[in-house]
């Protein structure tokens, strides 16, 4: 062993550390609450019956008409959001009772978007108000063909 050398350090401090346990099986309630904990919740986000609609897409004068066209069709309680850029649709859509296109954003085709938030969101419905003939090409035609098959 040639140029090596070895230390040994001799330390109380190990003695001192605290020690892991095993524990019965069901676990030990001395220094815990009988009582189970509550569930952790976000408080920040909506309530259930408070979930905006969000309404994505278009430029702001056909955002605003149809924005103004829901307001009249929809309950007054329903609270309207606007996202007028990607980021702002994908991160609120997962929070949404329900995403309203009107058209395209930032250059992405309403078809896109909506086949894009259906995949990242399943569980939150998608409505598409861009023209009915590129919405139609773009997502029912695939399942109008499967059907005919």
């Amino acid at each position: 062993m040639y140029g090596m050398t070895s230390v040994a350090i001799h330390s109380t401090g190990l003695m001192q550390a605290p020690k892991l346990r095993l524990l019965p099986k069901g676990g030990s309630s001395v220094g815990r609450a009988d009582a189970k904990r509550p569930a952790l919740r976000l408080l920040d986000g909506p309530k259930p019956n408070e979930q905006p609609v969000l309404l994505a897409g278009g430029d702001d004068d056909a955002r605003a008409d149809v924005l103004a066209d829901l307001a009249r069709t929809m309950p007054s309680s329903t609270i309207f959001e606007q996202a007028g850029a990607i980021w702002e649709l994908l991160v609120r859509a997962p929070e949404c009772s329900m995403v309203i296109l009107s058209g395209e954003l930032e250059e992405i085709p309403a078809a896109s978007l909506m086949r894009m938030l259906v995949h990242r969101s399943p569980e939150v419905p998608v409505v598409c108000l861009d023209a009915a003939q590129s919405a139609y090409s773009a997502c029912a035609a695939p399942a109008a063909q499967a059907a005919a098959q």
